[in-house]
């Protein structure tokens, strides 16, 4: 009699489950074959972003004007090989890289787990590999030896919609030493040879570490101040282009706000 009742009682669900599908022109074939697709999907997803291409939401002006608060940058996650951090929530699975024939070179930009506390995502240009010896005077980068080349560009008003804050800064172009990469852009308040960290004595980075800056440079927490420089442990991989963009703090939960504060100009772009 129990069994009976059971089974009954299963039927009973089993029906009202088919009612709800009825009334949704859905059907329970239908439902199991997206739920596997959406599985496949998510594990397909997670390895990517695990493995080979990441993202994240840029939160400072550290990287103006190269890079602005709202920017979402590609960032390649196989480049440099892997550690780590290169997984979510960086689990003690393995300690060093794996498969780490390329290293990172001086101008590129690169993302990694900050050294403050190994959790932070951080985005910062390469300015010294190891070996190199480093120094900084008036603003002006030194590596080995060689000065980086600065030309004017031009001036420009910058609002830090996070701080709520409003900056006069003075843009140039520059030229790294004993680098490959193209000129890029970077941003000093006026005159830049005020603030301590462009006046940095000569240092030699160590093997197994980077320094790196931001192009900010004195809104960048940096290798010159306050970061330190990067572990080669630490590093996630080199950004790319810019994917996405979004102005005045709008969050990607208020679509609704979406399409009057998407920079378009910026999706896309390179990153140099």
């Amino acid at each position: 009699m129990s069994e009976k009742n059971n089974s009954e009682s299963d039927d009973q669900k089993a029906t009202c489950l088919d009612i709800v599908f009825s009334k949704i022109g859905y059907s329970k074939k239908n439902f199991k074959e997206d739920l596997r697709f959406l599985v496949i999907f998510l594990l397909v997803f997670a390895t990517i972003r695990f493995f080979v291409y990441d993202y994240f939401i840029i939160p400072s002006s550290s990287m103006v004007p190269s890079l602005l608060i709202g920017d979402m940058p590609l960032v390649e996650k196989w480049v440099y090989g892997y550690s780590k951090h290169s997984i979510w929530f960086s689990p003690n699975f393995f300690s060093g890289r794996i498969g780490k024939e390329n290293r990172p070179n001086r101008g590129e930009v690169i993302v990694f787990k900050s050294p403050e506390d190994n959790d932070t995502n951080v985005i910062k240009r390469v300015i010294a590999v190891p070996g190199d010896k480093i120094s900084v005077k008036n603003g002006i980068i030194r590596v080995n030896g060689v000065d980086a080349q600065i030309t004017f560009q031009k001036r420009m008003i910058y609002h830090d919609i996070r701080q709520k804050t409003r900056h006069e800064l003075v843009i140039y172009t520059e030229k790294l030493p004993l680098s490959d990469t193209p000129e890029h852009t970077v941003a000093y308040f006026e005159p830049s040879n005020n603030s301590e960290a462009n006046h940095f004595a000569e240092i030699t980075v160590p093997e197994g570490y980077y320094f790196v800056m931001g192009d900010n440079r004195d809104f960048s927490k940096d290798s010159r101040c306050g970061l330190g420089m990067v572990p080669e442990e630490n590093l996630m991989g080199k950004a790319i282009r810019t994917i996405y963009s979004i102005d005045n703090g709008v969050k990607l939960w208020e679509p609704w706000l979406w399409l009057q504060n998407i920079r378009y100009n910026r999706i896309l772009k390179k990153i140099i």
